[in-house]
């Protein structure tokens, strides 16, 4: 899977989710090769700990450069936490590797290219040009 909006965020480490693009990669590969539900668990644990990892990350930085639409973005972050583990508590209840494979497919790629193509795309231009952080910012309206 290619990166979305990776061309247009501009460039920094902060930004960079190549490792949530090839964790995300990882599973599927693993599911798709029928693989022992301990190897799909701990790479479960792997991406929710990248996630928790990477939007902490983010929210540190917008809460040092005063990013206006910090909570929104939070909400967001926090809400797609939520959704993971509402998900992996239900792999680990249920094996369902059906269910699994449509929520990291649809589900959870579906939010990832929104919310980079949109908020993290807004969240980077902001902290990456403090010209931008002296004039008014326009936000996407929240879903």
């Amino acid at each position: 899977m290619n990166e979305p909006g990776n061309s247009t965020i501009p460039s920094t480490p902060l930004f960079d989710h190549s490792g949530f693009v090839a964790l995300r990669e990882t599973l599927l590969d693993l599911l798709d090769q029928r693989a022992e539900e301990a190897a799909v668990d701990a790479r479960l644990e792997d991406l929710l700990r990248h996630m928790q990892q990477q939007f902490a990350a983010e929210e540190a930085q917008m809460l040092a450069t005063q990013f206006p639409p910090f909570a929104a973005h939070k909400r967001e972050h926090d809400r797609a936490l939520d959704d993971f583990s509402e998900c992996v508590a239900k792999w680990q209840s249920l094996r369902d590797r059906a269910k699994l494979l449509d929520y990291l497919e649809n589900g959870l790629a579906d939010w990832f290219v929104k919310h980079v193509n949109t908020r993290d795309f807004i969240t980077a231009r902001f902290i990456a040009n403090p010209a931008v952080r002296r004039s008014p910012l326009t936000v996407p309206a929240p879903d």
